[in-house]
């Protein structure tokens, strides 16, 4: 089944909002909160576009509505700052499928590898998922993102 990705604009922070909000576990071990407002997601558009992400959209139909977002730099080494799934999207394979529609999207521009780091200091991390898709590493970096300051593991995967 084919993913469709459209970069993000100024009127889909509703949209975004919504993708955040639906997982206040993961809003709370990566921000220290349990939901977010338009505001906080143009602020990180914003950042994010100063600081040379682009932040995509992800979709299983044409312009259908957004299954999941990305966070994005490309370069030699990527990096994927977040890759964030509708929690009710969760649990049939979506994540898998979005991760490899990024990577072929970075090879394509010229990317050699991809790094992620993934907050991994709480139950129910993402490192697994990470791990079978063959991501691997084991520098530590302290993050800090909203109110929240958090131990990652910066894990890297060759493209």
């Amino acid at each position: 089944m084919e993913l469709y990705l459209r970069p993000a604009r100024r009127r889909d922070v509703a949209v975004c909002a919504a993708l955040y909000n639906a997982d206040p576990a993961f809003l709370l071990h990566h921000l220290g909160r349990d939901k977010v407002d338009e505001g906080f997601v143009e602020e990180e558009l914003e950042e994010m576009d100063r600081a040379g992400f682009a932040r995509l959209l992800i979709a299983e139909t044409p312009g259908g509505p957004p299954v999941a977002l990305a966070d994005l730099r490309g370069g030699e080494e990527a990096y994927l700052s977040l890759l964030l799934v509708d929690k009710a999207a969760q649990g049939r394979g979506l994540g898998r499928r979005c991760a490899a529609l990024l990577e072929q999207r970075l090879r394509a521009e010229g990317s050699r590898r991809i790094r992620i780091d993934v907050v991994d200091d709480h139950a129910g991390t993402p490192l697994p998922f990470w791990h079978r898709l063959g991501y691997r590493g084991n520098e530590r970096v302290t993050l800090t993102w909203g109110d929240k300051t958090s131990s990652a593991l910066v894990l890297r995967k060759e493209l």
